[in-house]
């Protein structure tokens, strides 16, 4: 019960839960952030490795000798780690594998902290060379300022060192002691920051993916990015033997609702019709604004018959769709065409919206409010393009 109450109330703060957690990300945005991420990954293990073996000239000066050879090893070990991390780079691309290294790489330098505090039998005095270990965990909360994480990410890569550090001072009998209360608080301060730093990284890498990928208008994908998610989409149900269905929406006569109610209301329109079409389609497809009054709608494992009775279904909810404007409590209706073509051998998503744009000129030549599907036939496609070629000479 306590843990949904928490959830509603994430949930009615704006944006808030896409920085709670990434279970809502976009799958394109998800890949985004973990090309980033990886990045990261790559120059700190590289750095931490670096760093991890230069420090062993003051272990071997400062240490005794079977302390010395005990930690240079974890140290060359840990550093290997480092390393492998580096050069592996190509081998982890989800974001799932990503967290997962991030994982191991904070678990790996808490064993690191744990195993020297023992090997130095856990020193607690200022005056000693060994107290340096002591402040290894305000090192690990540290270097995580660097990753771009959700709020969930971050609490459970501090909670590891967080569990580790309160272990270590149970065990030693330090867990209350003055000194250490101090230290809890700097290290609390710290984590503080970092998780601000964190978010605050995540915040602004999602700020501008939103404006690189998405139609500042309608918020749904551009042309660009929908271009690129719809050949991606459409490469892998060719792979899986799948079909692949593209709609092409054209609002009908929208020039005519600019000049009659202005810009502002054809802007509204176009809000309106979007927050519809998202309503009614499935998470697996894409849907994006292609220019102007044209939309594109993406459908993976979709064959043509589908495709058809979908657009047949649009269409007449969308002769039922009332748009307000703002305008005296008035509302607008609104029709549209709706080109239709279905992946077949050799396609490409070009050649695919080429079939879809016939169609749609052959909706506009019927009078509009309808859907056309077109088959692939090549002859059929030759006289299409004749027939539109001539009525472009006319006009």
């Amino acid at each position: 019960m306590r843990e949904n109450a928490v959830k509603n109330i994430i949930f009615k703060m704006p944006h808030f839960y896409d920085l709670w957690s990434s279970r809502l990300h976009s799958l394109s945005f998800k890949n985004t952030r973990s090309d980033y991420l990886r990045s990261r990954i790559i120059i700190l293990s590289t750095v931490l490795g670096i760093l991890l073996i230069l420090w062993i000239p003051f272990d071997i000066l400062f240490l005794t000798s079977d302390q010395s050879i005990k930690i240079t090893f974890a140290r060359l070990l840990l550093g290997s780690f480092f390393f492998f991390l580096a050069l592996k780079k190509h081998q982890y691309n989800s974001l799932r594998q990503i967290q997962l290294c991030i994982a191991l790489l904070t678990l790996s330098l808490n064993i690191f902290y744990l195993y020297c505090l023992a090997v130095l039998d856990f020193p607690d005095s200022n005056l000693k060379y060994g107290y340096v270990y002591t402040l290894l965990p305000i090192i690990h909360v540290a270097v995580l300022t660097i990753f771009p994480v959700t709020f969930k990410e971050s609490l459970s890569l501090l909670s590891i060192t967080a569990i580790i550090q309160i272990l270590v001072n149970y065990y030693t009998g330090h867990l209350f002691k003055p000194e250490y209360l101090a230290i809890y608080w700097l290290q609390s301060v710290l984590a503080l920051m970092v998780v601000w730093s964190q978010v605050s990284k995540l915040h602004m890498l999602m700020r501008l993916y939103r404006q690189a990928i998405l139609d500042p208008l309608t918020g749904i994908y551009n042309r660009r990015m929908l271009l690129r998610l719809g050949k991606k989409s459409m490469i892998e149900c060719s792979q899986n033997n799948k079909p692949f269905s593209v709609l092409l929406f054209d609002i009908d006569k929208f020039k005519r609702i600019n000049d009659t109610w202005g810009h502002s209301v054809g802007d509204k329109v176009l809000t309106g019709f979007t927050a519809f079409v998202q309503g009614k389609i499935r998470k697996t497809d894409l849907f994006g604004r292609y220019g102007g009054e044209e939309f594109i709608l993406f459908l993976p494992d979709c064959p043509s018959d589908t495709a058809i009775k979908i657009s047949n279904r649009m269409l007449t909810a969308i002769r039922e769709l009332k748009l307000p404007i703002d305008i005296e409590n008035q509302s607008l209706s609104i029709t549209t065409c709706i080109g239709i073509s279905t992946y077949s051998e050799n396609d490409t998503l070009a050649s695919m919206l080429e079939r879809a744009d016939l169609a749609l000129y052959k909706c506009k030549n019927f009078g509009r409010d309808c859907s056309h599907f077109y088959p692939i036939d090549l002859q059929y496609e030759n006289d299409e393009r004749l027939k539109i070629a001539e009525k472009i000479s006319i006009n």
